[in-house]
């Protein structure tokens, strides 16, 4: 179990979360990024208007489509409903032994970190976007533009697509000489897309 947070840590951590950098705070309250954000989800705490629109690009929120309207649940008016019998059931108060605390975190096969929200554990990069950020639609991923999956540093998150996301990766295959032609053409195509939307918007 990690170090217990004191009471002065956590008035630091809720007076200085919203405009601080994350990294920034890690230093000062000598604490690891994934305890730090842990702490955070337990207080509920977020960034401020203003400090995402300094140092991360905000992305308006999609309208949620999880639920079509009227919608069923294929339970409803089935309460009480027990799958397995009473027989196998935990008694009340019971929690097995390897029971964690919401907002614990853990390491996937893939070194990705997770976060545990509720029942369930997300990945922590991609919960804190859609916290602080935005919605992220099932065809996007959330990445880490310098690459290291331990920066979770608002503005080292990026939301691009999946197509995108897997060009990406198959660039990382290529031979070194290559892999600057690809980057060029890249920034070239969206030197010019920018410019034409400029051009565009002129009146």
């Amino acid at each position: 179990m990690g170090r217990k947070w004191t009471e002065t840590e956590i008035k630091t951590l809720i007076q200085l979360y919203p405009n601080t950098s994350t990294k920034e705070l890690c230093k000062s309250l000598k604490r690891k990024i994934n305890a730090v954000y842990g702490q955070v989800h337990k207080l509920k705490l977020k960034k401020s208007p203003e400090y995402l629109k300094e140092h991360v690009y905000t992305i308006k929120p999609n309208k949620q489509t999880q639920f079509v309207k009227g919608h069923k649940a294929w339970n409803k008016g089935m309460k009480g409903l027990m799958m397995g019998g009473s027989a196998t059931q935990f008694l009340k108060g019971h929690k097995p032994h390897n029971w964690k605390p919401e907002g614990s975190i853990r390491t996937n096969a893939d070194g990705y970190q997770e976060i545990k929200v509720g029942k369930k554990y997300l990945l922590l990069h991609r919960h804190l976007y859609t916290t602080h950020i935005g919605e992220v639609n099932s065809d996007e991923v959330i990445r880490f533009k310098d690459g290291n999956k331990t920066n979770f540093d608002l503005s080292n998150l990026e939301k691009i697509s999946r197509e995108e996301h897997a060009i990406r990766n198959s660039v990382h295959n290529l031979p070194d000489d290559i892999k600057e032609v690809v980057t060029l053409k890249r920034t070239i195509t969206k030197l010019i897309t920018e410019h034409g939307k400029r051009q565009n918007s002129r009146p």
